[in-house]
């Protein structure tokens, strides 16, 4: 195929399914925030909190439940019997993840010392069960290029969300108003994913099971290896806040880190959503993959910025808008998380690119070393303060997680072209590092000027690739006219 025709294809099919997912992703994450100003003056610190000390177990649990289930779906050839083989294996997987989740719910209260966990942590059980039917459905859906109808799916999923935690937590419901909303959105997902797909329902023997897990183990296997150890890597934090600082503490700690997994679901989530089922079918036409992942790189970078600039520049000035003088305390805690907002979507998308070309341990590796660096950044910080855990979390992810995958990852594992890495990486994580010191030694003229300096090695870095959108983007809504 020629080169720059197949280039050309991919940018125009990866920017269509990005707009046409984005403009639904984006106004349901606007909604979602937006409503946070409402929830945020309803509900107490104490009440995100409480929910937070379920939901650091319950996420790890919920590790196993997709456990590569959904890129094993998109990334194989096999017809609809494979397919029913691993919706059954989805759903044997929820059932024992739900079990597990039920007999720790006393364990749970007691490591707490808080029995009102109890209930809450199996209610929240059931979701696994319910989202387990949903994965096989969703990954067809992305293999279709079906971005659009996921659009809606998650649309109305935030609507729902929205409305159901509002009314609840206006008649006193309290901690239940988050709980509750997440087990009715997981049923609303199975029922507009089946609505489309008419897949159906229909239990298998054992060996079909069993002969699905056998053309999916590895790729199951490296993904939980690399999911177990990453998950401790961004929630250890969580753990060592309820348990050392309190429920209102993590509270406060969960807000400000709600703003570093919104931008990181927004960019990271979309675009990780379109991106592989993109970039396989480039492989698939003899693009070059390489070429084109840099391209997106730079793309996210333009994205990101903004968003990072505004957790740097003004945390207390948003927290006091957003949220009230409540969460003050949230404010201290942004400009950590937002230099985490600039750097982690970049290297959080590397995941598709490897399960692409099947380097699926390299992926679980370099998880395990990032845990083991940032979960020892957080222990550290633990010993001193809240604030101190965010503070060292984000400098140990700069200085080595971040220059580890570089060279691991990019360099080594994927050969990128070493002029092409310096290039983009280098001015990204040198002048983090100036605006980290300038904040933790509180020299705004230092952090001010690093900032301005990283948004000049942005533009000119990715003066092609800003120019190159804006013409593609107004070429499509043109079409559309």
């Amino acid at each position: 195929m020629d080169e720059n025709g197949g280039k050309d294809n991919f940018k125009k099919a990866f920017f269509k399914n990005v707009l046409i997912s984005g403009g639904y992703n984006y106004l349901a994450q606007g909604l979602t925030f937006l409503s946070s100003i409402v929830i945020a003056r309803l509900l107490s610190p104490e009440n995100y909190g409480l929910v937070g000390l379920i939901t650091v177990f319950t996420g790890f649990i919920a590790v196993f439940s997709d456990s590569g289930i959904s890129l094993a779906v998109i990334k194989s050839d096999f017809g609809h019997t494979y397919h029913k083989a691993l919706d059954n294996l989805a759903l044997l997987m929820g059932i024992v993840l739900f079990i597990i989740t039920a007999l720790l719910a006393i364990p749970i209260s007691i490591f707490y010392k808080n029995s009102t966990l109890v209930l809450p942590t199996i209610v929240l059980a059931t979701t696994f069960i319910i989202r387990s039917i949903s994965l096989v459905r969703g990954a067809l859906l992305s293999k279709q290029l079906a971005f659009g109808y996921l659009g809606k799916v998650i649309l109305v999923n935030s609507i729902v969300i929205i409305v159901l935690t509002i009314i609840l937590a206006w008649f006193g419901f309290q901690h239940w108003s988050i709980i509750i909303p997440q087990v009715v959105s997981a049923i609303v997902t199975v029922i507009m994913y089946e609505r489309k797909l008419r897949f159906g329902f229909q239990l298998y023997s054992f060996k079909y099971i069993k002969v699905a897990f056998n053309y999916t183990k590895t790729i199951i296997g490296s993904l939980i290896g690399f999911n177990l150890v990453n998950y401790w890597a961004r929630n250890a934090d969580n753990l060592v806040v309820g348990k050392v600082y309190g429920v209102a503490d993590l509270g406060i700690y969960s807000r400000a880190y709600s703003l570093l997994t919104f931008p990181l679901a927004l960019i990271t989530g979309l675009m990780g959503t379109v991106l592989y089922p993109s970039l396989k079918k480039l492989k698939i036409d003899g693009g070059d993959v390489n070429t084109e992942y840099m391209y997106v790189l730079r793309v996210i970078s333009i994205i990101v910025f903004p968003i990072s600039c505004i957790l740097l520049l003004f945390p207390d000035l948003l927290v006091h808008m957003l949220w009230g003088d409540k969460w003050a305390k949230v404010g201290t805690l942004l400009p950590y998380f937002g230099l985490l907002i600039f750097s982690q979507p970049l290297l959080s998308s590397v995941g598709n690119v490897l399960v692409l070309e099947g380097k699926e341990k390299t992926l679980m590796y370099s998880g395990w070393t990032g845990a083991f660096i940032t979960v020892s950044a957080i222990l550290f910080g633990s010993m001193f303060s809240m604030v101190a855990i965010a503070q060292y979390y984000s400098l140990a992810f700069i200085v080595l997680v971040l220059p580890f995958n570089i060279i691991y990852i990019f360099y080594y594992t994927l050969k990128f072209d070493r002029l092409l890495l310096l290039k983009f990486w280098s001015p990204i994580i040198i002048l983090s590092i100036a605006i980290w010191f300038g904040f933790y030694l509180n020299l705004p003229l230092f952090k001010y000027s690093a900032i301005a300096l990283l948004f000049c090695a942005i533009i000119i870095g990715s003066f092609k690739e800003i120019k190159g959108v804006l013409v593609k983007v107004k070429s499509m809504l043109k079409s559309k006219r």
